[in-house]
């Protein structure tokens, strides 16, 4: 994982995100904290390197979580997680969300653009 000035805020916006989830009844909820099982690391075939998203969950498709704080969304290994569970959510019928702070969905809307990538943003 990334250093992030503020790794406080990114795992309460973790536990935020997970809570919520199971407030909305969705199934199979695993994030990487205490108390949950961890998500599945998803890994690129051709040379079985990966990253393990924040959330996964089941609901009408499966979805995955990723959440960065401002000091995260121009990262290189933001880029790097961003764009391989975007492509496994294509490939997947799965929903890849990414989870911002509140203010900063323009930010994260521009990087994505930057990118290529599709994901649905949501601002905690």
């Amino acid at each position: 994982m990334a250093k992030r000035q503020s790794q406080t805020h990114h795992d309460w916006m973790v536990q935020y995100t997970a809570n919520f989830l199971v407030n909305k009844s969705y199934r199979n909820i695993k994030a990487d904290l205490p108390g949950f099982d961890t998500p599945v690391k998803i890994t690129w075939k051709s040379t079985g390197n990966g990253h393990i998203p924040d959330v996964t969950a089941d609901g009408q498709q499966f979805n995955l979580f990723e959440v960065e704080t401002a000091d995260s969304i121009d990262d290189q290994h933001t880029a790097d997680q961003w764009t391989l569970f975007a492509r496994y959510a294509k490939e997947h019928q799965a929903v890849f969300w990414v989870v911002i702070p509140s203010g900063y969905a323009s930010s994260a809307n521009r990087r994505l653009s930057e990118l290529g990538i599709k994901a649905s943003v949501w601002e905690v």
